[in-house]
């Protein structure tokens, strides 16, 4: 049997979250945008830049946590595979629809099962915080994403687009009309729903 833990992320896992953040992220989107605004991005956003973002938001006090986020991580003994974070959706009629703004996984550690469990528990940490719909926003052209979410019940319920350097990308945004059915019981690795999420304000990192 597989097996990782899902946890809150801690401000001391921040190196690790951009190194598995910027890894993930240019080896899923290349060749998905111009190839200028690409290496922008690997020239300039770097694990350590992202770390840096990562440890300030991680470190900010909770104060009961007003902006209602989480950001959990999966780790095997000790090394981290890859994180989510969701919080409230920016510019949503609704203070009860949430969004995934982040959900990555080290390109070596893919097809473990570790993005649908990520997913599934900040699913539920969401919706223990008050969340009832929840949606993500997915590039257009990156198939194997939308086909993750779409394995997993998300229909398409819209489509916008994201200024990535100056180029508009078509983005897919994907629904759940009930968050709670991301969270149904179902056999997997253990996933820890003992504490509350840790707050996490700012920007996506």
């Amino acid at each position: 049997m597989v097996r990782f833990q899902v946890r809150d992320a801690e401000v001391d896992d921040a190196p690790a979250m951009g190194l598995v953040m910027v890894e993930s992220f240019l080896s899923a989107h290349r060749g998905q945008m111009p190839d200028a605004a690409f290496a922008k991005r690997v020239d300039e956003w770097t694990p350590e830049v992202s770390a840096v973002g990562w440890a300030r938001s991680l470190a900010e006090p909770a104060d009961g946590n007003p902006d209602r986020d989480v950001v959990l991580v999966a780790e095997d003994r000790g090394r981290l595979l890859g994180l989510v974070s969701g919080g409230a959706a920016e510019g949503a009629a609704s203070s009860t629809t949430c969004e995934i703004g982040a959900l990555y996984v080290h390109p070596q550690h893919l097809g473990r099962g570790i993005g649908r469990a990520l997913l599934r528990t900040a699913a539920g940490r969401l919706a223990d915080l008050g969340y009832t719909e929840l949606q993500v926003r997915v590039l257009s052209a990156n198939g194997p994403a939308r086909g993750f979410y779409e394995a997993l019940g998300g229909h398409e319920t819209g489509q916008a687009v994201d200024d990535e350097e100056g180029y508009l990308l078509p983005v897919t945004i994907y629904g759940w009309t009930d968050v709670k059915d991301l969270d149904r019981d179902e056999p997997g690795p253990r996933r820890d729903r003992g504490s509350r999420a840790r707050t996490v304000s700012g920007p996506i990192i």
